[in-house]
């Protein structure tokens, strides 16, 4: 009998912790997808260093412009603002090894990005929210360069790097040189690159230029517009196009148990022409000066001839 009353009273107190736990479990919804959308939505580009080094020397946006959803606002050779998901200026950062690179290219976009793409290990480029996880206010994305100036590892064996680059389409050439290895338990990383590179040449009669708003009256200032207007358009080649740019890096560290140290050095000098920027103002100033001088010339025309003519009266 107490057999019996003992399992009566198992199987009540067993069905009322049933009834308790499916009381408190939540309910759960699980979809799932006949394709892997993380393969689409994937937000996180990796690059490796080498696809820079044995491309051409060009800016920043322009190397990553191939990209999906990685676009480019160009404003010549030597300036390339990135541009990720439509967005850019300050919506979009770059970084150099974690760091926010600031520069003057945050003040405007037609400014270089201060990043030395010579030697570097890979390109990291997050898009969209994402990105907010290295950076604040940066909801467009981050392209953050890597290399290793201040190596975390040991270089095993010396390395020497040297390379020479020329475009004949700017009638210029780049060359660099890259050291690294490991002196007395010391990493040792030097690179050095120079870029000269001259207008890009145009096929004569290529840029053609639209009619001036304005004409003179006087025929002989027209036949001299039109003159100057044609040497212009056989120039062969784009005004300020032009770019060079000198960098130079030195870093040394420590690698030991507990982690590394080390410190580093990285300078970059800039000189660049941006095409068609601020030329029609400098243009359009001369212009109205030189229309200027031409309605003073008429008016002291016109005064010497009333003057003539009172002078015929009196």
């Amino acid at each position: 009998m107490k057999k019996y009353l003992n399992a009566i009273i198992v199987l009540i107190a067993f069905h009322s912790i049933n009834v308790i736990s499916q009381d408190d479990v939540e309910e759960i919804v699980v979809t799932s997808a006949f394709i892997d959308t993380s393969e689409i939505n994937n937000p996180l580009y990796v690059i490796d260093g080498s696809e820079f080094s044995d491309g051409a020397t060009t800016s920043l946006g322009d190397a990553i412009d191939e990209y999906l959803g990685v676009s480019i606002a160009d404003y010549g050779a030597a300036v390339g603002q990135p541009i990720i998901r439509g967005m850019s200026g300050p919506r979009v950062k770059i970084l150099k090894n974690g760091v926010v690179n600031r520069d003057v290219s945050g003040l405007g976009v037609d400014h270089l990005n201060d990043v030395d793409l010579n030697d570097i290990s890979q390109v990291e480029i997050v898009k969209g929210p994402s990105s907010l996880l290295y950076a604040n206010g940066t909801i467009g994305g981050i392209i953050n360069v890597v290399d290793d100036l201040i190596s975390s590892k040991n270089f095993e064996l010396p390395e020497v790097a040297v390379g020479y680059e020329s475009q004949s389409v700017n009638d210029g050439n780049s060359e660099f040189v890259n050291l690294k290895g490991n002196l007395g338990g010391f990493n040792v990383n030097f690179g050095y690159k120079n870029t000269d590179f001259g207008n890009y040449d145009v096929p004569s009669g290529a840029v053609i230029h639209s009619e001036e708003e304005h004409h003179d009256e006087d025929e002989h200032d027209e036949d001299e517009h039109h003159d100057d207007e044609h040497s212009e358009e056989d120039l062969g080649y784009i005004n300020n196009s032009d770019f060079a740019v000198e960098a130079t890096k030195f870093g040394v560290s420590k690698v030991t148990d507990w982690g590394y140290i080390g410190f580093g050095i990285d300078n970059l000098e800039s000189v660049y022409g941006i095409p068609f920027h601020g030329d029609e103002q400098i243009t359009r100033l001369q212009r109205l000066m030189k229309k200027k001088s031409i309605m003073m010339k008429r008016s002291m025309m016109k005064k010497k001839s009333m003057k003539n003519m009172l002078q015929q009266f009196s």
